[in-house]
């Protein structure tokens, strides 16, 4: 850029040229060599050009050819001409903000110029180009030196160095190793990596329009032939991706909050009711409600802790920029505080147990324990399918960051609906013995070391406090491996059943009749082999969570055996995981088809339990026909012996149960028998 500023003779570096070509062979009509006039505004948007009109465009297109097509060595003449043009515009809007006409601006003034060009006026990069541009470091920018500011903002992308650094870490792990290119397969997960989660629909588009063949032009001019496949992108490239794929979560904030950028319009509506003063600035209690809005809870602490982090001038406001770095920021870390945000990381790659920056239902679940959480698989499986935004049934680091406010805010949502209990409102604080009260309605003990504490808590200290003896019961709960404490008493029960000389152990013998109890008795010698392995790994687990061992015993301990059990279960999972994608093969159900059955068939699952109280193993016979009622299937006439018959096929009698595998052979019997649409 600064090249080009620099030469007036319409010269460009060898770089310069090359990026230029790159960018040109993107935007190019499909098997052809030229470039569609209707095509340059896009492909200057993409090079990072902001004063891109047509009113600009077309004037200087018509100068270089009276054709509609241009090929690069046009192209080239065209940019010789654009750039003094676009250097006069700037000048412009320079002298527009020198209001004094002094022949520089004041610093502070820079954010509203870049607003007023089109860029996304982020503080560090802001401060970034600052250093390298403002030579006499008086706070002011001569032309000259705006021009270098323009330069050095825009190499990188308008991203900070250090934003790059990460930019690149992440190119690098899903680039193709031999030829350093990213392939358009992997450009929609490289970019949710960076933005998270709610960049996913934009970066799917840009991924299926790269991937089209057609290039990145605005309209199809010609159709690509059948074999056109989508070039690979350096690392330059997708730097440019990532800037657009800002610039459109840029252009969704302003449309959002259109009030902060200066704009109004219907969509002001919703910026009006948070902005009470009208003055163009988010307050605290202002951006506490717009955080509402978007389904976070805003506790004290965190936003402390971000409005730090982009809130530079301290005075507790965010105009349209720093509240634009602000959401950006906090979408990015889905709220969570940046230590918060590095111990998940640290946690994801712990538990992806392959590598392949993604975890399964079955590894989300095995974290999900580690952090203290009995969870359920189901309720695991539910939450994923809530956040799996590339349909996989597996989720990356950004979709399980997802996760984890999905089920934070769950768990917010409790602990506000007792506090609002006790407090009268959310507004209101607790404090003595309404303290105790509400700590206990949450499920916590009352700590022994607060009997004395007469202090006042408001929603986020109270929230505080809850973490913190979390946190101490944390330890506790390892030590039931995630079961839930009616499993522990099931297991109890049993355990003191086969324990006869109530020891607080049982022996080997014991111990394989318990496991038949659950149909997890070795049935081979190499499985009573592997049983004796995971038994030493079971008490190794145990004394980890802070259970008690008999010292010197050759039986099983309770704690030992809970520890054993969910070895098992897991391995019982992983098994079943396996069984269900020969399954889905079979049956010709794509993953996420699967998810959604899954769901209607745990519904029913536990509206029946929590109508007769019992955890059922299946669904019954006769809840099958209540719930495809449900779904819209009558069974009447001879539908209903059709029916009775594939149940009996499935091995479901009158008295028995109808396991999911089970359901999904129905689900796909239904669907060719016609009864239901697919």
């Amino acid at each position: 850029f600064l090249d080009q500023q620099n030469h007036d003779d319409g010269e460009f570096s060898a770089a310069g040229v090359q990026r230029m070509q790159t960018a040109f062979r993107r935007f190019k009509v499909p098997d052809s060599m030229d470039l569609h006039r209707d095509a340059v505004v896009g492909l200057l948007d993409y090079l990072g050009h902001v004063l891109t009109s047509e009113e600009i465009v077309h004037p200087i297109i018509k100068e270089i050819t009276s054709y509609d097509y241009l090929d690069f060595d046009e192209f080239l003449s065209f940019m010789s001409r654009f750039v003094p043009r676009e250097k006069e515009e700037f000048g412009s809007v320079f002298h527009k903000y020198d209001e004094d006409s002094s022949g520089s601006i004041e610093v502070p003034e820079l954010r509203k110029l870049l607003l007023d060009l089109g860029f996304i006026p982020l503080h560090g990069m802001i401060q970034e180009a600052l250093a390298a541009a403002d030579r006499s470091g008086n706070g002011e920018l001569d032309f000259q030196e705006f021009v270098t500011f323009m330069a050095v903002y825009r190499r990188h992308e308008g991203f900070t160095t250090n934003d790059v650094n990460n930019v690149r870490e992440i190119f690098d792990r899903f680039a193709d190793a031999e030829e350093s290119k990213l392939m358009a397969d992997n450009l929609s997960d490289a970019l949710v990596q960076i933005f998270g989660v709610h960049v996913a629909e934009s970066a799917g588009a840009m991924q299926d329009q790269l991937k089209s063949g057609q290039g990145l032009q605005k309209a199809s001019f010609m159709a690509p032939s059948g074999d056109a496949k989508a070039e690979g992108l350096t690392f330059g490239e997708f730097l440019i991706f990532a800037r657009k794929t800002r610039e459109v979560a840029f252009e969704q904030a302003k449309s959002d909050h259109p009030g902060l950028s200066g704009k109004s319009g219907a969509a002001a509506a919703m910026f009006d009711d948070c902005d009470e003063d009208k003055n163009g600035k988010i307050s605290n209690p202002e951006l506490r409600k717009t955080l509402k809005k978007m389904g976070y809870t805003p506790l004290k602490q965190n936003l402390d802790e971000f409005l730090l982090e982009v809130d530079k001038n301290q005075d507790n406001e965010l105009d349209f920029s720093e509240f634009f770095d602000f959401i950006l920021l906090f979408k990015a870390r889905e709220g969570f505080r940046k230590q918060t945000a590095e111990e998940m990381k640290k946690l994801f790659t712990q538990f992806d147990s392959d590598g392949g920056g993604e975890m399964d239902a079955l590894e989300v679940a095995d974290l999900m324990r580690e952090l203290g959480y009995s969870v359920s698989l189901e309720e695991i499986r539910g939450l994923v399918l809530q956040v799996d935004s590339s349909g996989n049934n597996a989720l990356d680091l950004p979709e399980y960051m997802r996760l984890m406010r999905l089920y934070r805010e769950q768990e917010l949502s409790s602990i506000m609906l007792s506090f609002v209990e006790f407090a009268g409102s959310e507004s209101g604080v607790v404090s003595g013995n309404t303290l105790r009260c509400t700590l206990e309605a949450v499920g916590y003990e009352f700590p022994t070391k607060l009997a004395k504490d007469r202090s006042k808590y408001d929603f986020d200290a109270f929230v505080g406090l809850v973490d913190r003896c979390r946190a101490e019961v944390v330890a506790r709960e390892k030590k039931k491996a995630g079961f839930s404490d009616a499993k522990i008493e099931r297991f109890e029960q049993l355990f003191s059943d086969f324990d006869k000389d109530r020891s607080g152990n049982i022996d080997a013998m014991e111990l394989l009749g318990m496991l038949k109890m659950f149909s997890w008795e070795p049935k081979t010698r190499d499985e009573q082999q592997a049983l004796t392995q995971k038994i030493d790994t079971a008490h190794l687990k145990a004394r980890e969570a802070g259970a008690e061992q008999a010292e010197g015993s050759e039986g099983i301990t309770f704690w030992s055996f809970v520890q054993l059990a969910r070895i098992l279960e897991t391995e019982h999972d992983y098994a079943e995981e396996q069984k269900m994608t020969s399954l889905m093969v079979r049956l010709k159900f794509s993953q996420k088809e699967v998810e959604e059955f899954r769901v209607v068939y745990v519904d029913k699952k536990k509206a029946i339990a929590d109508t007769d109280g019992e955890e059922l193993d299946g669904l019954p016979r006769q809840a099958v026909r209540r719930l495809l009622y449900m779904i819209g299937i009558e069974v009447k006439g001879d539908k209903k012996p059709m029916l009775d018959d594939e149940l009996d096929r499935l091995d479901c009698p009158d008295d028995g149960r109808l396991d999911f595998f089970g359901f999904l052979e129905l689900m796909r019997f239904l669907l060719d028998s016609g009864w239901m649409d697919a």
